[in-house]
């Protein structure tokens, strides 16, 4: 009896259910639309690269970065969205610029110190706290910084032009040594070649291996853009970077090589003044520095 009676009452919650849950459901779905819209809203920037999308946006974009490396992601993203453009990594709003003129400006002036890079990753290449790319030590950077200014302004730039422009005629007459079976040139070879002959020319001018050192620079560079951004755990896992560790060892000791040779020439030299350059200038002031601090 009791069932009986309870049935209608079943029937016509059931019935009703399904009327009112449109209505109930709809102002929610609205609402958290309306959220989602004003979230996504929020993470859009003016300058382009990839969308927000409710947090999905920087994932992929770091993924990317984890899986192509950073040249290679560097460049897909030039592609799509040209030369200056906003990303994320490690969840934190990146600019990535590609244009000479951009570059020109960071380069010269003095509070643009602050570099992203995995700690770890730069000590396994070799460039934590040195150099001005990626140091992120303001007295270091500060103190290295005016060797690299003067290397790239003034005299020294105007000089770099002409050696640049000799270096790349002597290079194209050379050019079968850069080309492959099927008669395609090596054009990144090519540059390469052209830069490390403009850059000995400037700064070492001590004979070197132009093909065997340009291998180890390629290397090196495989090596950088792999490391960069890793993730502390992946250096906790030795046989996951070990080949590029050799990579960065290869390309050390051969410059170490150079840098030996120039120290034992500017040794020898007896006019110092006559043949002053970057590396020269760089030298002569690590050795002073050393000797001040052997001093008693």
């Amino acid at each position: 009896m009791v069932l009986e009676m309870l049935n209608p009452i079943h029937y016509n919650i059931t019935s009703i259910v399904p009327e009112a849950m449109p209505a109930a459901t709809m102002p929610v779905l609205l609402l958290t639309g309306l959220f989602l819209l004003v979230w996504n809203y929020e993470g859009t920037s003016s300058i382009p690269g990839p969308g927000y999308c409710m947090g999905i946006g920087p994932l992929i974009s770091h993924g990317r970065f984890l899986w192509m490396g950073i040249g290679s992601a560097c460049n897909y993203y030039n592609r799509v969205y040209g030369e200056f453009m906003r990303v994320w990594i490690s969840g934190e709003e990146t600019l990535i610029i590609s244009k000479s003129s951009s570059m020109f400006h960071i380069m010269k002036h003095n509070h643009y110190s602050s570099r992203f890079g995995s700690k770890l990753g730069l000590q396994c290449i070799g460039m934590h706290e040195k150099g001005i790319i990626f140091n992120n030590n303001p007295e270091l950077w500060k103190t290295t910084r005016p060797f690299f200014m003067k290397a790239l302004s003034g005299p020294g730039l105007v000089r770099m032009v002409t050696v640049c422009a000799e270096s790349l005629k002597t290079h194209l007459d050379r050019l079968e040594e850069v080309t492959n079976e099927s008669g395609y040139v090596d054009v990144l070879t090519l540059l390469r070649r052209v830069m490390l002959d403009t850059s000995n020319t400037l700064f070492l001018r001590i004979p070197l291996d132009e093909s065997a050192i340009v291998v180890k620079i390629q290397g090196y560079f495989d090596a950088w853009q792999a490391l960069l951004i890793k993730p502390d755990i992946f250096f906790k896992i030795s046989w996951l970077y070990k080949k590029y560790e050799k990579s960065v060892k290869d390309l050390k000791d051969a410059i170490e090589v150079l840098i030996a040779e120039k120290r034992r020439r500017i040794s020898t030299e007896e006019k110092l003044e006559e043949c002053m350059d970057f590396a020269t200038e760089a030298c002569g002031t690590s050795l002073s520095w050393t000797w001040s601090c052997a001093k008693p």
